[in-house]
């Protein structure tokens, strides 16, 4: 089995346990570090997302054509799910079972035993949660969407992915993740506000931005990074107060040097 590694790391933790099925030895972080996680930034319908967010297909891919393997999503209606699954060698997806998460957490399902689906729990290593979990088909329903994205592994020929236009791109999500932080940043705010932008504005930098930093070997900025990610826990989730002008509480300086320097790092990677 393998562990997650790093902060949130589930999807890339369960894209090894399923690696290992097809007989290819790798860690999450492994993973994060070959494909250049760290240098992308991308947005969606949640906001911006960094690190162990980033976890479509496309940016799958550039790590799994080079070993001969796409990512191949499928929606599928949760009465289906079940079969489904039967069907397949190895497959992910998300569930929201007890483990204290309120949240969907990533399943590698792994074989059929019992009448109930067998799945990895992809967890921390010396975590107390169950290594292992089963769900009857009942069970299962009750713990999934009702229309789930389910990930398997498809062969393909082994290529190399250009990266070229995806450093290009984080650039300029980069450059607008800055614009709109520091806009936001200039505005008074509820702290209501501060929170429904956590997940979307704050996360990335605050929070996934020191995680791929220290994976990357860049202490420097990781440490940066969680000086501004401590300023940020002490006003939202501490002071909890309103009419909060958040430039008064980040050092602005030293998040404009954070921004370069993840710049830096990508210009760096397409020259």
């Amino acid at each position: 089995m393998k562990y997650m590694t790093f902060n949130s790391s589930c999807p890339y933790a369960g894209m090894a346990n399923m690696l290992e099925k097809y007989g290819i030895d790798v860690e999450d972080y492994e993973i994060a570090l070959e494909m250049k996680l760290p240098l992308f930034v991308d947005k969606n319908e949640d906001g911006y997302v960094t690190g162990p967010m980033i976890q479509e297909k496309k940016w799958f891919d550039i790590f799994l054509n080079r070993y001969g393997f796409e990512l191949l999503e499928e929606s599928v209606d949760k009465a289906k799910v079940f079969d489904y699954l039967c069907s397949k060698e190895t497959a992910m997806l998300g569930v929201k079972f007890d483990n204290g998460r309120n949240q969907y957490h990533a399943l590698v399902y792994v074989g059929f035993e019992d009448g109930k689906l067998v799945f990895i729990n992809n967890k921390h290593e010396g975590s107390d949660e169950p290594e292992r979990v089963t769900f009857d088909k009942n069970e299962l329903e009750e713990c999934i969407r009702d229309v789930t994205v389910v990930a398997t592994l498809e062969p393909c020929e082994k290529r190399d992915v250009d990266i070229t236009p995806f450093l290009k791109d984080s650039i300029e999500k980069l450059n607008s993740l800055q614009k709109d932080f520091v806009d936001f940043c200039n505005k008074p705010h509820t702290n209501k506000e501060l929170l429904e932008n956590e997940r979307g504005l704050f996360r990335p930098i605050l929070l996934d931005g020191p995680t791929m930093m220290k994976l990357y070997g860049q202490e420097e900025l990781y440490e940066d990074m969680c000086v501004l990610q401590r300023a940020f826990i002490d006003v939202a989730f501490k002071n909890k107060s309103d009419n909060t002008l958040l430039n008064s509480c980040f050092d602005m300086k030293l998040m404009d040097t954070v921004f370069d320097r993840w710049k830096q790092l990508i210009n760096e990677a397409l020259d």
